[in-house]
């Protein structure tokens, strides 16, 4: 099936069968209960909401005074306040096995893939260790101590970028830079902070591996409630007009982490191979020994409804610079993949 027939499968089994959710509602704290299962056919409401009715959402206000602390006082004072956020921010992720891919074959009621994308093909049984894994990305503000803190330049420098990034934002970055600030981490908290592995930020995606389709709050897609409607992205950003808005808007999965189905792509630890889930180890892969690009995760906007707790991009480790009339030369990595640290430690952190 290519993507434009699992569109129509999709919207014709809502159209159908599946209630309208409600669009709209306040943020709610039992929505990542564990009680939480995967639907076996998920909804989806509609896309498209009248202007008038899409709601601006607003950070919780702890996490909002957090992040615009880490711009405030000296920079030991910052370092100290984000090594504390970040240990505190951790899920911890209890091992298991799971059925890695595009588990539609063996989920869905038709026993046909959810997606079109042949290198998240087949479906192979992992079994991972424990692991810990931050509940929201990595944000401007946070990225913004590392490169202070390490005397490297800043995320998002350039001209283009000036109107992307604020604070409470994804971070943009390169995959070495993405890496190396999770690894930082490690240097400041003793911990083994890295980037997640492909299969634990697919095990995490789905809530400890359930087949859930989509890493929403209750594995449905609720435009306007559990990830943006088209068009209320506009609302949620200081300009207005910028693709990314804060971390933490809308609810979590299951698990407890935000932002999973949308919001940026994360990166992950992996080099791509489009065949490697037809050799991948049973236990604890960690992708291919090498490669040209790596496995990005997730998905970069919101308004959409390709299965993203399976999807898998190659993408360049360095998206070269570009010339630009008006701007010059420009490096365009404010709008590269994101990133979501893991520790890589069998027990909790706290």
């Amino acid at each position: 099936m290519n993507s434009g027939e699992i569109e129509s499968l999709f919207m014709s089994l809502h159209r159908k069968v599946l209630p309208l959710p409600a669009v709209f509602c306040c943020l709610i704290a039992s929505a990542h209960a564990s009680s939480v299962k995967p639907p076996k056919i998920p909804a989806i409401s509609k896309q498209y909401v009248d202007e008038e009715k899409l709601v601006a959402l607003k950070q919780p206000a702890a996490l909002a005074a957090e992040l615009e602390a880490l711009g405030k006082g000296t920079i030991d004072e910052r370092v100290a306040r984000l090594k504390k956020k970040i240990l505190t921010d951790l899920i911890f992720v209890e091992g298991g096995t799971f059925q890695m891919g595009d588990f539609g074959p063996i989920w869905s009621p038709d026993k046909l893939p959810y997606s079109d994308d042949p290198t998240n093909k087949p479906v192979h049984e992992v079994t991972l260790s424990s692991f810990s894994i931050a509940k929201y990305k990595t944000t401007f503000a946070e990225f913004d101590v590392y490169t202070e803190a390490s005397g490297t330049e800043r995320a998002a420098s350039d001209k283009a970028a000036a109107k992307q990034r604020y604070p409470a934002a994804p971070a943009g970055v390169s995959w070495q830079r993405a890496k190396d600030y999770c690894q930082w981490l490690g240097n400041i908290t003793g911990q083994p902070f890295d980037l997640p592995t492909e299969a634990q930020w697919e095990y995490a995606a789905r809530s400890r591996g359930q087949f859930f389709v989509w890493a929403t709050d209750n594995g449905n897609v609720d435009f306007g409630r559990n990830i943006p409607a088209a068009g209320q992205v506009k609302l949620l950003t200081p300009s207005g007009s910028q693709r990314r808005y804060p971390v933490g808007l809308f609810p979590p999965n299951p698990l407890g982490l935000y932002d999973v189905s949308h919001d940026n792509e994360e990166w992950v630890n992996d080099w791509f191979d489009k065949d490697y889930y037809q050799r991948s180890p049973k236990h604890d892969p960690k992708g291919p020994a090498g490669g040209t690009m790596k496995v990005a995760r997730g998905w970069p906007v919101s308004d959409s409804i390709v299965p993203n707790t399976m999807h898998r991009r190659a993408r360049p480790m360095e998206l070269p610079a570009e010339e630009t009339e008006d701007l010059g030369t420009i490096s365009p990595n404010y709008l590269s993949q994101g990133l979501r640290c893991a520790v890589q430690k069998s027990e909790k952190i706290h």
